[in-house]
């Protein structure tokens, strides 16, 4: 007889983001990178904004927007030669974090502005995004985008983040994914949840989702070439009432894939 460790838990039950912060999201993440010390980037985004971006060592970056500069404490990550992914949470307002997917090879930038908002999560509050795409240091305007694809639809994911932290990840559609904690703090929970994707280079994808329970949203370049995956999720935490950003990265393991064919529908 097979005996079950855990019930269903309520959604009103579930660990608040902070619980989350000490379960080893981090242990097989990849290093920081400082190969972007020194250097500025402009981006100019398909929205009409300019933003400079100086990486100034340390592991901090300043953003001058306009006339308005400021300094914040960020990540860089180095996913593929060439490709970066920085994100922070602004130092002048803890409301709003900020990731920059940075292609110098191809000249193109992909920007996600999140924020905390009144919406249906715990506590009435919510994480919502803006994406906007952008060329870097006056790439041509031409210069091809990151585009939304489709192509991780169908796949299970197995993601390890540490020695007793594992979820997995089912994507249903271009717009949503399924996911389930097969340790750690969340061990047992489930859910379906808003998710995007963005196609990098080839086997290289930029994962956003917003969680409906949980007010935050996880941000994640999954690199299919080296089987890792990295980014933070971030978000509010309803105890402490306070934004809190966890780094993360995994290794990945694909699972199956379990394509849906119409033409098997009909007898």
């Amino acid at each position: 007889m097979t005996t079950y460790e855990q019930d269903y838990v309520a959604s009103d039950l579930w660990p608040t983001l902070n619980v989350l912060d000490n379960s080893g999201f981090a242990a097989y993440n990849i290093p920081e990178t400082p190969v972007l010390d020194g250097r500025t980037l402009t981006l100019r985004l398909d929205s009409a904004d300019e933003v400079a971006v100086r990486f100034v060592g340390g592991g901090q970056v300043e953003l001058r927007e306009g006339s308005a500069a400021s300094v914040h404490r960020a990540s860089v990550k180095e996913v593929d030669p060439g490709l970066f992914l920085v994100h922070f949470v602004r130092a002048d307002d803890e409301k709003h974090a900020v990731v920059l997917v940075l292609d110098l090879s191809a000249g193109v930038a992909t920007v996600v502005r999140s924020s905390i908002v009144t919406g249906s999560a715990k506590g009435g509050l919510f994480a919502a995004e803006e994406v906007v795409g952008g060329v870097i240091n006056g790439a041509a305007d031409l210069a091809e985008r990151h585009r939304r694809s489709a192509e991780l639809v169908g796949r299970r994911v197995q993601y390890v983040y540490g020695p007793d932290n594992a979820y997995e990840h089912i994507y249903l559609h271009e717009n949503a994914y399924a996911w389930h904690c097969l340790a750690g703090a969340e061990k047992g929970l489930a859910d379906v949840d808003r998710a995007r994707v963005w196609k990098m280079r080839e086997d290289i994808y930029l994962l956003t989702w917003q969680e409906k329970v949980v007010p935050c949203d996880g941000i994640v370049i999954l690199n299919f070439r080296t089987n890792q995956s990295t980014g933070r999720i971030w978000g509010h935490d309803t105890d402490a009432g306070t934004t809190n950003a966890i780094a993360m990265g995994a290794r990945a393991i694909m699972l199956n894939h379990t394509p849906h064919d119409p033409a098997t529908w009909t007898a």
